[in-house]
Formats: structure tokens, sequence, C-alpha cells
């Protein structure tokens, strides 16, 4: 039957299509098990305002229902807002970390929907309350959270026969950090230069951003020149030294992405940017080379992020398959605030990148028994289902012809 009648951005799921994901989904909740996770499934429905409480963003994305009573309802259109008032309400007497994970679908209509679903399926985790923090080779105080996300997140897309891929990092203080040096730089300007190129970003203009960053040197640069005053920020700009501030600042924001042990160097070693990354990018030695680029031109959500965020994407693609990062401020909507980390990882985009031969469909005709029966016989019939029965102990599959 022609998919005409269906829905955009919907489809249906034939034997093979969840034989495959049932496979995947096995691996994905054992991995996460295997950490100490538990399976949650919060319901499909959920209160408007509490979607409107927790990340109104959502709002041009969800899809609305009104019940015979009148309440504006929603399908959920993410799974880690349900989590969070789970955390906050029937889990809030729960020890903490609450170690929580889930394979569920969300249901979004996109804006500009063309090839993508409304119905997706996801597989995640949830780390609620995890304050516990640990020294790495003397860099200070780094987040064992982080640490434990990103590894099983490594392990998953290892376990499931994902080779390509690259998870992309960047961090909301970014611009915390650049902030305090562009401060000292705006005086000259008389522009708002970090608002300035927020916008920028916002636009996914690269280019654009690259002229602004090019266009301020060069306006900051006359403005110290023409002062015959000396000043601490003229002797940085005309400073050799490589660590001065105002090097930092034009390093960091226009060098934005690309492999970390070229962006993390722009970095201040003693932020707290640099301290999260780097150990981060250290799991290299456990999980192999060649795992993360860090890109800052990727903006996370600032209302919802508030620290660590990033994605898994397929190169030659350049789409997301999956991402996560830190969201301290979201528990807090719900009246308890603690930290919280986690990642969602799309189910159908990873069986169409990973290794197929890892995800047969149909069990092969070869492993099927079939047992012949007469129609017309009663008895017969009685009797085959009875051997069937007994048969399905050592077989996969028996039939009844």
């Amino acid at each position: 039957m022609s998919s005409s009648f269906l829905p955009l951005g919907s489809r249906d799921l034939l034997p093979t299509d969840l034989i495959k994901q049932e496979k995947l989904r096995h691996i994905v909740m054992n991995t996460f098990k295997s950490w100490g996770y538990q399976p949650v499934l919060p319901p499909t429905i959920e209160n408007l305002d509490i979607l409107d409480k927790g990340r109104p963003q959502f709002a041009k994305e969800t899809f609305k229902v009104i019940d015979r009573d009148g309440q504006l309802l929603a399908l959920r259109p993410d799974i880690t807002l349900p989590i969070a008032r789970l955390a906050a309400t029937r889990l809030s007497q729960v020890e903490r970390p609450l170690r929580l994970c889930y394979t569920a679908k969300v249901f979004r209509q996109s804006p500009h929907l063309s090839d993508e679903r409304r119905e997706i399926y996801q597989a995640g985790i949830e780390l609620i309350g995890c304050k516990s923090t640990d020294k790495v080779y003397s860099l200070g105080q780094i987040n064992k959270a982080n640490l434990e996300c990103i590894s099983i997140l490594l392990e998953v897309l290892e376990k499931t026969g994902l080779t390509d891929y690259k998870i992309v990092l960047s961090h909301i203080d970014l611009w915390k950090y650049a902030g305090e040096i562009f401060h000292r730089v705006e005086e000259f300007l008389e522009i708002d230069l970090e608002a300035e190129l927020d916008s920028i970003l916002r636009k996914g203009d690269f280019i654009e951003y690259q002229k602004a960053i090019a266009k301020a040197e060069e306006r900051c640069s006359k403005s110290l020149k023409a002062s015959k005053e000396p000043s601490e920020l003229k002797a940085c700009f005309e400073s050799s030294l490589q660590d001065t501030p105002l090097n930092y600042l034009k390093k960091a924001c226009f060098e934005l992405t690309g492999e970390p042990i070229k962006i993390l160097d722009y970095l201040d070693h003693d932020s707290v940017i640099y301290k999260e990354l780097s150990a981060i990018v250290a799991l290299e030695e456990i999980f192999g080379k060649d795992k993360f680029i860090i890109d800052f031109t990727m903006r996370p959500d600032p209302n919802y992020y508030t620290g660590l965020y990033f994605e898994v994407v397929i190169p030659n693609t350049g789409k997301p398959i999956g991402k996560g990062g830190r969201y301290d401020n979201l528990m807090s909507s719900f009246g308890q605030s603690e930290p919280a980390i986690g990642f969602s990882l799309q189910v159908d985009a990873l069986l169409r990148y990973a290794q197929a031969d890892k995800y047969s469909g149909l069990i092969e005709e070869g492993k099927k028994m079939r047992i012949p029966t007469q129609d017309n016989n009663p008895a017969a019939l009685i009797h085959s289902i009875k051997q069937s029965m007994s048969l399905r102990t050592k077989n996969p599959v028996v039939i009844i012809d």
C-alpha cells in the first residue's frame, strides 16, 4: 500500500526493522545497566505546562492534544524533561546520584520538516545529583560526571559497531571566559562585541564571524596606537609574548574549531573550560585516537545547557545522531536544584550507520522447524501444538504448517 496514506514524517516498521531495533536496544541497554543505570519510562502524554516550565523552546515542536476535560496536554518531545520531573518528585528521596536510562520514542514536528521523522526512537542516560569531583593531572577539580557520561557514550558507540563518527565538543563557558577579555577591548571599540559575535554565530555565518573578529582587532589596534597614554591593554597588544590576555583573545576567538590538541592550546590552562575539555579528550587513551573535535561555533542553548555540550556526528553528512550535555538548572524548574548531565542517541540513525552484519533481519529459513499437520483432524492438530511447545525449548522457531 502506498506510503501516501501516512502522515508526513511517519513510517511503518516491518518485521526486519523491529528485529534490528530490538538487537541494538539490547546492546545499548545492557551497556547502560553495566554502569549501574536503571531503566525508567515516563508517560507518552505530559501536561503541557510541565514542558513550558522546563524548556519553553519546545513549544513550536510539540504535538498538542486536548483531553475531554479541556486540559491541554502534549506528546513528549523530549525524555530528559519528564525524567527531571520524575527525579524531583517520586524519586526525590532516593539516594543520589540517580543513574537512569531509557529507550523510548519522542514526538516532534520540526518547522523545517523535510525527511525528518516526527516519531524518533531514542536511547539515553541521565546522571542526576552527582557532585563528586576529583583531581586529574594536577589540572584542578574535574567533574567526574562528565567523564562517566562521555565514557558510556564511547562504549555504546563501540559496542553497536559504529566506527566512523566524531564527538564534537563545545562549552557554554567559552563565552564567559572570552567575555572577561572582551570587556577590556570593548572600552576602546564602544560596542558590545560579545553580543555582536553571538548574534552572528546564531545565524550560522562563520565567514561573517571571522570578518567581525578581524575588524574588531583592526579597530582596537588603531585605537591603541592613537592613544599616547601607556596602558596594560596596550602593553598586552604590543607584546611578543604568547600568553598575554589579548593573544588568548585573538586565538581562542578566531580559531574556534579543529583538533583538540590545537584548540586546547589556545585556552588559558588555568580556566575551568580547559580543565574539563582536556580531561575528556584524555579518554582517547582508553577508546582510541581521533574520537573528538572541539567546535566552539556549535552553540548550545544557553537557557538550557550550563557547561559541557556535545554532539555525535557522522562525517560527510554533518547530521548529529545524538547529543547531550550539562543541564544543572533544569531541576530547579521542578523545585529541586541539583547538577545533572545526560545524552540521547537516535536508534534508527545508529542502525543506519553501524555495521550491518551485527543486526541481521529475519531468522534464517534453516533455523526454523516446521511441523506438518492435517487441517481436518483436530486430534492431530492438538498433538502438533503439544509437540511444537516441547521443541521450542531447543529450537528458536517452530512453525505449525
